[in-house]
């Protein structure tokens, strides 16, 4: 399914209800070299409630997701810098993959077209994770059609959920995010 903001919202309100403190800082975790992430998470910092949910959504499946401002908490992003640009490189290529939160404020962020671009040149592992108002299906406008989209599905015989690349040429090409990180491609189901 493509998750809806309904369903996000859902998500952050149960991952602040698991912590004592129902503030953004609760969630901070500090950047670690020696760390390689699964997915860096571009996102436009006016989604931040979204991104909550979002956090908790992959943590929930496994996944340890870079967001700058849980990881990197004194990274300054209101203006663009040479050195916030090096900082962001270094974090983009600690990770395996990149997942572009595509939402209305991501299309105005100075830095999320900027993340894609570069992850893209780096290691070709980037995806689309739309949020939509109530939309059951997704087709990326402009460069957003250029790479594959998540969803969020039940594990088949399992009762887990998990994130799923589909290819936007044909949304019956897809693969467990897991595997896709580690190099594999949709197949046809």
């Amino acid at each position: 399914m493509i998750l809806n903001e309904y369903r996000i919202r859902r998500a952050a309100e149960e991952a602040r209800s698991q912590r004592k403190d129902n503030t953004y800082s609760s969630f901070a975790t500090h950047f670690d070299a020696a760390n390689t992430y699964d997915l860096f998470i571009s996102h436009s910092f006016k989604d931040k409630d979204f991104v909550i949910g979002l956090y908790h959504l992959f943590t929930v499946a496994g996944y340890n997701v870079y967001i700058d401002w849980i990881n990197d908490p004194a990274l300054d992003r209101s203006s663009v810098t040479a050195e916030t640009a090096a900082t962001i490189r270094k974090r983009i290529a600690h990770s395996k993959g990149l997942s572009y939160i595509s939402t209305g404020n991501s299309s105005t962020s100075k830095w999320c077209p900027w993340e894609l671009g570069v992850a893209d040149g780096m290691h070709n592992r980037v995806c689309i994770l739309p949020i939509m108002n109530s939309a059951t299906y997704f087709k990326g406008q402009e460069y957003l059609g250029l790479y594959p989209y998540l969803e969020y599905e039940k594990v088949f015989e399992q009762e887990k959920y998990d994130f799923w690349v589909h290819n936007q040429q044909d949304p019956k090409e897809y693969i467990i995010l897991s595997a896709w990180l580690k190099g594999y491609n949709p197949n046809r189901h």
